[in-house]
């Protein structure tokens, strides 16, 4: 068996464990011993190392001492550190972006000017501010033009920097004091300004060996804490997919539009010469006048990539050799033809730090054996069913596939009253059969 390292430790590289696990030994670094990495390492008779995988000296002694075959990074900050580019400068095969190639995630303001210059019928109005009088002059221009504003850091912000007009911010005076508020917080990084996009949002990912791209499943994020998409933003509670690749709302015309601005770029990439084997992922708008980009990220989704990788049939380990070797286009990639959806559990106090470790219980045997599955991300086991939470991030995720997201929901939230106990919450509405009756643009 192949030798793959993971490099990291949330939900995301739970998943890759999982599907890596069926064909190939698994190897992870990680901050932390996360239960369902570790039972896959294990299981395969690899090993792994609790240290730190943004350091690219930590990751690539690891990946020497254990021989490590192939090493998939796909965190983003492993990815912004250049991870990948020290692997590959020491002759290590490493799957995923170059810092070169992956500032299209952690550089906003580069993202968005690259779409500007290859697709700029799917680029939104947007402002590029440095200091305090752009900001006056960009929002003043936001607000004759009577478009409600996104404001967005330059860098990487776990999904937790950006703020919407009228959601976070009520009033462009609140867009005011909290674009200074970045700007005074980093004086080397500009802020964005974009137009806040009317429609629905959603994520397409993209495998690439950087010369060809092959789009999965279009997922439905959750992005907001609370029922009903209310409470502050966070990194997801949770996520569907259905078993048209095409989302409900989605055209044919719309999903050939998303094909041409994720092919483009990958086309402007290696014209420029940029190398970028992994996974380019697109969140679009769809709106009353088709598709607009909204950001590109370089991984993985969290939790999409729980969705698509439990859908997905072809060896992922294969798969993933296909992008390293540049041949993806002879690979064949087949799904499974159901709806999955995933839901996070978390602390009351999720997106923010909780002031103490909670304990947890979890039938993991019992859930898998009624065809669901459990994703461990920022917990450790404590003996047995029970497990500590790290006072910060998503816990765990429970998977479920069905003929339609609204039997998985279900299955979900039975299963929740079922097996689990403790004090951690979730959203019950994700992929509701009502939840999607809203899905209208």
């Amino acid at each position: 068996m192949k030798k793959f390292l993971i490099v990291g430790n949330g939900g995301r590289e739970s998943v890759f464990a999982k599907c890596l696990m069926r064909d190939a030994a698994v190897y992870a670094i990680m901050s932390h011993e996360n239960p369902t990495i570790i039972e896959c390492v294990e299981n395969t008779g690899g090993a792994y190392l609790i240290g730190n995988p943004n350091n690219p000296k930590e990751v690539l002694d690891f990946a020497k001492i254990c021989t490590i075959d192939y090493v998939f990074v796909n965190s983003d900050q492993p990815l912004a550190n250049g991870v990948v580019d020290v692997l590959l400068e020491n002759n290590i095969k490493a799957i995923g972006g170059t810092k070169k190639a992956t500032q299209i995630e952690w550089d906003k303001i580069y993202s968005i000017s690259l779409m500007q210059k290859i697709c700029p019928e799917y680029t939104p109005f947007y402002k590029v501010i440095s200091n305090e009088e752009e900001l006056k002059n960009g929002l003043e221009e936001f607000k004759s033009k009577s478009i409600e504003v996104v404001i967005k850091p330059q860098g990487l912000t776990g999904g937790k920097g950006v703020k919407v007009m009228p959601i976070h911010l009520k009033n462009y005076q609140e867009c005011y004091e909290y674009g200074k508020e970045l700007l005074d917080q980093k004086s080397d990084e500009k802020v964005l300004l974009v137009e806040k996009l009317k429609g629905i949002e959603f994520t397409i990912m993209g495998l690439t060996d950087g010369k060809n791209i092959s789009l999965m499943p279009a997922t439905y994020d959750y992005p907001y804490r609370l029922e009903n998409d209310e409470g502050p933003g966070t990194g997801g509670m949770g996520c569907f997919t259905v078993g048209d690749k095409k989302l409900p709302f989605l055209t044919d015309e719309d999903w050939r539009s998303c094909e041409i601005i994720m092919q483009r770029v990958i086309d402007e990439m290696g014209a420029s010469g940029i190398k970028f084997n992994g996974v380019l992922n697109g969140g679009f708008f769809k709106t009353e006048n088709g598709i607009q980009f909204m950001e590109f990220n370089s991984r993985f989704g969290d939790p999409e990539s729980l969705n698509v990788l439990t859908v997905l049939k072809t060896s992922f380990s294969e798969l993933l050799i296909s992008l390293y070797e540049g041949k993806l286009s002879n690979t064949e990639i087949t799904y499974v033809n159901k709806a999955s959806v995933v839901k996070y559990l978390v602390a009351k106090e999720y997106p923010f730090a909780s002031p103490d470790v909670i304990t947890f219980e979890i039938d993991t045997k019992a859930i898998e054996d009624e065809g669901l599955g459990v994703i461990f991300a920022s917990c450790v086991k404590d003996s047995n069913n029970k497990y500590n939470t790290l006072k910060s991030s998503r816990v765990l995720a429970l998977i479920a596939l069905g003929e339609n997201t609204d039997e998985a929901s279900i299955k979900i939230n039975k299963a929740i009253e079922k097996y689990f106990k403790g004090k951690l919450e979730y959203r019950k509405d994700i992929g509701s059969r009502e939840s999607l009756e809203k899905l209208k643009v």
